[in-house]
């Protein structure tokens, strides 16, 4: 009964995923019905009413579908969703003040008509922004800046496409949202201790940040040719900008500082706090008037821009309370315990994952906006290291911001580019397979991290 039951769950996920990838079904919806089916396969021939609702077997009580997948699962990332409120805030107000494009000009004014200099000015001016904040909107905001600059001067177009997706998901890894969310997947690995993953996952950060912005810089320096080719391109968006001091331009950098130092002090300033103080420095620096209504206005315009973010951390939930329901644990664990006892030798770990990198592409199952949100508590409950999991998951996660082709940034910059998303995951997939090998290869080597 236990295989036919693994083989309805792997059916139900393939069906969810392949539904995902052709659009058939929303990923918002898609993630919290893969949950509750994987729970309510499980609990088929054990529990009452398929497990909808709490009840008692052999003198225990045991919580419904309904209590322990759906109701602490749209709560399980809390920390997460108010993270991303604060970050879309702060995203909000430093583009009302104009710093993205301001750091992008400046960009541009600095490196000249050097397509190398151009390519990694970019590349680190992109990094700067995305650290503070993200989604579509500031893509289509600095990539309708920053693409056509790099097109005139001879840069190939998947080229330009890739130095944004690269500084975009660089950037990230040092993102104070993105934090929030790797540590509401790792604590409860860690007692729910929330403030010990998040100390963790900060830490993690420091290095994978280096380690991808250095082979980026490489890549950009190495695929940009140094030749006198103009393309026209009409650019509409490059406009003259307000007069912005050196204080403000920094605030993109103001909680990304405040998390790191304080974290290695032994401090830690939570994500929200650390937001706030880069809102009130970004505001005290800048001429804006009404700064108070600015605060107000950015909580407000920025949570209705990630209301779409939110509902998926909220399915994301969901599925992952689903894989961990009481009646699915005992079905999955001993087809986890043989990946584990593969995966738990140094070399195969660092191998496996590494080769394993293009499926966190297409919703696979190594993304963590999906069934890969789940594998911490899944591999700790085989005993398999949860650190080591989401050190796996934290290298190939970058390669999906900016090599997944189903991105919608990816769809947008390809469009802009005339090209299909495809081309720029051809042209940087093996560049995202390589940080996953250097990344795991100092968590073994380096770090020295135990795998059980």
């Amino acid at each position: 009964m236990e295989i036919i039951k693994f083989i309805l769950i792997a059916i139900n996920i393939l069906f969810f995923v392949y539904s995902m990838v052709n659009k058939k079904i929303s990923t918002l919806i898609a993630l919290p019905a893969m949950g509750m089916l994987t729970a309510i396969i499980g609990s088929i021939g054990i529990l009452p009413n398929l497990g909808l609702f709490d009840t008692v077997l052999d003198g225990q009580n045991i919580r419904g579908i309904y209590s322990a997948v759906v109701g602490d699962g749209v709560k399980m990332l809390a920390s997460a969703i108010s993270a991303a409120v604060f970050g879309a805030a702060f995203a909000k107000l430093l583009n009302k003040v104009g710093i993205g494009e301001k750091i992008i000009k400046t960009s541009a004014e600095l490196a000249g008509e050097r397509p190398v200099v151009i390519g990694i000015s970019f590349f680190i001016a992109t990094v700067i922004i995305f650290s503070a904040i993200g989604g579509l909107g500031a893509v289509i905001l600095i990539g309708s800046i920053a693409l056509p600059i790099m097109l005139t001067t001879g840069i190939k177009e998947e080229i330009c496409g890739s130095i944004v997706l690269l500084g975009m998901s660089v950037g990230g890894t040092l993102n104070a949202s993105n934090y929030a969310f790797f540590a509401s997947i790792l604590a409860p690995t860690m007692g729910n201790d929330y403030n010990l993953a998040m100390t963790t996952i900060v830490k993690m950060a420091v290095p994978i940040f280096f380690i991808c912005f250095i082979s980026s810089i490489l890549f950009v320096t190495f695929s940009v040719k140094e030749k006198k080719f103009v393309r026209t391109w009409k650019v509409e968006n490059i406009k003259e900008n307000k007069e912005i001091s050196f204080l403000t331009m920094v605030s993109p950098l103001v909680p990304v500082v405040l998390i790191i130092v304080s974290t290695f002090l032994k401090k830690s300033v939570p994500v929200e706090i650390a937001i706030l103080i880069g809102m009130v420095w970004l505001l005290i620096s800048d001429k804006t008037p009404r700064k108070l209504q600015q605060i107000s206005s950015s909580f407000i315009e920025g949570t209705k821009d990630i209301a779409g973010a939110i509902v998926l951390l909220m399915g994301l939930g969901v599925l992952i309370k689903g894989f961990q329901y009481t009646t699915v644990v005992p079905i999955i664990q001993p087809f986890i315990l043989i990946l584990v006892s593969f995966l738990k030798n140094p070399l195969t770990y660092i191998i496996g994952f590494t080769l394993g990198t293009p499926l966190v592409l297409y919703r696979g199952p190594l993304n963590t906006f999906g069934i890969g949100g789940a594998l911490p508590v899944i591999f700790a409950a085989a005993g398999f290291s949860p650190m080591a999991i989401v050190w796996a998951l934290y290298s190939v996660g970058i390669t999906q911001g900016f090599a997944d082709p189903t991105n919608s940034q990816n769809i947008w910059i390809a469009d802009f580019l005339q090209i299909d998303p495809i081309e720029i995951t051809k042209k940087i997939l093996w560049l995202g397979i390589g940080f996953t090998f250097l990344i795991l290869s100092y968590v073994i080597l380096v770090l020295k991290i135990s795998l059980i």
